[in-house]
Formats: C-alpha cells, structure tokens, sequence
C-alpha cells in the first residue's frame, strides 16, 4: 500500500533531473558621463561585456583587465560607417604610448550583437563582446578590477592594427560578479543632461544601488577621490588668483593712483608677490588632475587655452617691471607720462583677466564630464555672472579719476598733497629764477599748484 502512493512522488524526482538547470546569471553594471558597462557571467563561463557610449562623438570604447594603462591588456571597439563595429587586442605601453595591437591574445574576445536594453539613449552607441571567464581570479576575488577609456576620434578604418589617437577621458571601475546579474539600469527621473546631439536630452543613468564602481561616477554626497580633489584645487586656486587677486590690483592701480603714492606698491605686492605663487601652484594642479585619471592633455578648448594664460601673465609681470625700472632710472621723459608701453601693460591686463573669465566659465562647464558628478550648482555661475558685472562697472567708475590724474600728471603734483619737484630736469622750479619770482609783479609762486599764489614785496625779501 505504501509503495504505491510514493510511485507519483518518485516519478515526480525523476523527471526534474532531467529538466534543464536554472540559475541565477551573475554579474553588474554601472555608468558615468561617459560610458556604461554591464557585464554578466554566463552559464558557459563566458563573460558578455556590453558598452554603451554616451557622450557624442564616440570614437572609440576600451576596456582593460588591470590597474592601470601600463602593462594592462584591452579591448578596443568602434563602430564602423556600415552599422557594424570592429574590435581589436591590445597592450598597454607607458607614457601614454598608442597601445599595441596583439595578433595572439591569451583569452580571445569575440564581437557579438549587443543585447536588447530598456534604455538607450538617443545619440549612444551599444557594442559588445564576450570572452573567457578568468574563473581561478574570479574564485579568489569576485571583484574584476578593469579601465576603461574613452576616444572623440574614430579612426576610420576596419582594420584591427589601425592608429588610435589618444583617448578623451580614462578611469577604472569594478565589476562584482558575485551579484545577481541585473538589467541596465533605468534613467533618473526628471534629471537630464545634454548629449551634444542637436541638442537632445538624454537622461543619465543612476549611480548608486547595486550598479558597479565606476571610476567618477559617484554620489553628490561621496567623498571627493584624489583626481576630484586635484580639479577642486585646480580650479580654486587660479580663479581666486585671476579674478580675485589680478582685478583687485588693477582696482587699485585704477582708484588709489590720484590719493597715495603708495598704489603701486600694492599693485606690485598683489599682482605679484600673492598672485604669482598661487597662479602657479593652481595651474601646475592641472595637468596633475588630467594624469590622475590617465587622461590627454591639451585636447579641450579649457586645456589648450589654459596652455596660454600663464605665459601672458609672466609677459604682464615683466612688463610692469620694465615699466618700473626704467621710471626708476630716469629714462621716462618727465613730458611722457603715458609712453606706449604704459598703454600695452594697462590693456594687457584687462585682456588677461578677461581671458580668465572665459577660462574660468569653461572649467565650471566641464566639472561633471571630469569628475562625472551632477553638475556645478547654479549659485557658481551666477556668481560668475554676477562677477562679470561688477568688476567691469568698478573699473569703468575708476575712469571717473582720469581728468584728476592728467590734471596730477601735467601739474607735475604728487597725490595726497605732497610736493612734487622734477629734480632731474634742468627747468626745474628750484633751478630757474623765473620759476620762483613772478618777472612782472615779484610774486613768490609756491610750487603746490593747488595754492593761490601768495605775494609779497621786495623789500622785504632784501629784508630776509
């Protein structure tokens, strides 16, 4: 009787053996500014890697299976005119060294279709591959430690060995096979950023939860890495030393000029002496920023122009030292107040902080393409809109002194009062009788010109 009513149960065992085995796919995803990866471990421990492009042009997607460019191997993939893409091996050299093609690799990565997503953004591109799981790293560590990198230049040909220019933006990331593999992940809502395609929206993807650590896709709220800190610095430094400092030296050459003999000692001390070091040691933050993530340089508008800045401001220091020296040695005639070199250092600059402006505006623009954080708050450009109004008003307002300073200059008077006597002339008043005593009248004419001249008689001189 027992035996059967366990027949059905028996039965029942027998045949889930034989029914096909499901379990969970394994792996992660995750984006930043300018790429996304999903990564699954498959039933057949082949790994699909999927890449989605996002930030128009899209010249070339690497991945690497490293820590850093150097030494590391990689996938390269981009897209072809014909809607195909070509994938190419290869290795990286240092110092920023084109990487080289490998004819042989050790785990051959093979293109595929890439999977049907949810979520693909106008403007983006999606290629994958897949290749052979590393399965004794994976055992010791779940976590594959990749780069990635990003070219604006595709190079225009299919063949595997072509030239790559060098890449727009680098990182790393970490992708966790222990997880359940997960979709693509869906879009913010109500967030948008520009995708440079005509002008579309395409939303960004979510970087918190369960997608993978990627190298500058982090919270609003995550602590500032080593490469954020340096654009921080960067970006710090060089805005308070050429908005802040320069404009408060020209301000004061421009105001104080008629009240104090002392203005160009503090134009001298400001302009140089506290603007120089700090120019210096924000923009030398620069180019460490752009290495820190294994970046190129002087591939941006805001890399090449700040390539120029700094010399134009050495030229300006020079420029105001030539200008001193040669006042000091007496080699400005007394009848030239404003010789041409003068004129140069005064508009020089106003170009050069102008120039500064610009620069400044373009660094906020590229914050989260950088860091790929959300962009800028808005209070940072409007105080830099806000900046570009007062301190053209505060210098044009200054100009108000000009007809008191010619008036200073051609009185031969100095500012606050004091008297002035060109001493190296050979008409000076203490060198010339007639400077002294009026030839008609006998005045005494006192050389403070702001005074009414005051008389007295002869007699009286002989007297003294």
């Amino acid at each position: 009787m027992l035996l059967p009513s366990l027949l059905p149960a028996i039965i029942s065992l027998l045949c889930l053996q034989y029914l096909p085995k499901v379990s969970a796919l394994k792996g992660d995803s995750g984006c930043n500014t300018f790429i996304c990866v999903n990564a699954t471990l498959g039933e057949n421990n082949r790994i699909t890697y999927q890449l989605t492009g996002l930030y128009p042009p899209i010249g070339w997607l690497a991945l690497g299976w490293g820590g850093k460019m150097e030494g590391t191997p990689m996938v390269v993939v981009w897209p072809n005119d014909d809607g195909t893409f070509s994938l190419s091996h290869r290795y990286g050299r240092p110092n920023h060294v084109e990487p080289v093609f490998i004819p042989t690799p050790l785990r051959v990565a093979r293109a595929i279709p890439p999977g049907a997503s949810s979520w693909h953004p106008e403007g983006s591109i999606r290629m994958a591959f897949d290749m052979r799981a590393n399965l004794t790293a994976l055992a010791d560590d779940p976590v594959e430690h990749l780069i990635w990198a990003y070219g604006m230049t595709n190079p225009g040909s299919k063949l595997l060995n072509t030239e790559l220019l060098a890449h727009y933006q680098a990182g790393f990331l970490n992708i966790d096979f222990s997880k359940e593999a997960v979709p693509m992940p869906p879009p913010f809502d109500g967030q948008q950023t520009t995708s440079g395609n005509g002008g579309n929206s395409v939303p960004p993807p979510p970087n918190a939860g369960n997608s993978a650590t990627v190298h500058s896709t982090v919270g609003p709220t995550t602590a500032f890495g080593g490469h954020e800190k340096l654009i921080v610095a960067h970006g710090v430094l060089l805005s308070f030393g050429f908005l802040v400092l320069l404009p408060a030296g020209s301000l004061i050459a421009r105001w104080s000029r008629t009240f104090t003999v002392k203005w160009f000692k503090a134009h001298s001390i400001i302009n140089m002496s506290i603007a120089l070091p700090i120019i210096v040691i924000g923009w030398l933050f620069g180019p460490l920023a752009v290495a820190s993530s294994e970046g190129s340089h002087f591939l941006s508008t805001h890399q090449i122009c700040g390539l120029f800045l700094p010399p134009l401001y050495f030229l300006q220091i020079w420029l105001g030292r030539y200008i001193h020296r040669r006042k000091a040695e007496g080699l400005v005639p007394k009848d030239v107040p404003h010789p041409p070199s003068n004129l140069l250092h005064a508009g020089f600059g106003l170009l050069i902080i102008g120039f500064a402006f610009f620069q400044v505006r373009s660094g906020l623009e590229l914050w989260d393409k950088a860091t790929g954080r959300d962009p800028l708050d808005d209070w940072c450009h409007d105080l830099w809109l806000a900046w570009t109004v007062v301190l053209p008003v505060a210098y044009i307002a200054g100009l108000s002194l000009l007809p008191r300073q010619f008036y200073q200059e051609r009185m031969q008077v100095m500012p606050g009062g004091s008297f002035y006597v060109a001493l190296d002339r050979a008409d000076s008043p203490l060198l010339s009788e007639a400077g002294i005593y009026g030839e008609s009248h006998a005045q005494f004419t006192n050389s403070r010109a702001t005074m009414d001249p005051v008389t007295f008689r002869a007699s009286e001189a002989q007297n003294q």
